[in-house]
């Protein structure tokens, strides 16, 4: 099962980049290095050494930059919550509408009624 051992294989790297990050030795790594299956004499070695990750460097941020974007969020998110309550109150007024008619019917009705002997 080719996953189990693609699965293997990244944790191996991920608790490698740990140890390279932090400077401490997992005990962790050694349960998983258990799990590895052995590889034969017979087939070359296919073990790939984790790759050196360096962050990236963050590049600093304009605070005109940060504050414009800030204001186009907060103008987004004031027009998504006007079309909410524009919607919310269309379907509010079509409800109560329906609501009146079917009341306005009943009494309609109700009134229509021959009276009982």
């Amino acid at each position: 099962m080719k996953w189990k051992r693609d699965r293997d294989l990244l944790i191996a790297q991920t608790m490698a980049f740990v140890q390279s990050v932090t400077g401490k030795p997992m005990d962790a790594e050694r349960t998983f290095e258990a799990r590895l299956p052995l590889a034969s004499p017979d087939l070359p070695s296919t073990t790939v050494r984790p790759v050196d990750v360096l962050p990236a460097r963050l590049s600093p941020i304009n605070q005109s930059d940060l504050r414009d974007e800030i204001h186009r969020r907060v103008a987004a998110f004031r027009d998504r919550q006007q079309i909410f309550h524009r919607d919310r109150d269309e379907y509010c007024n079509a409800m109560m509408a329906k609501a009146r008619a079917s009341s306005e019917q009943a009494l309609k009705a109700r009134d229509h009624r021959p009276p009982k002997a």
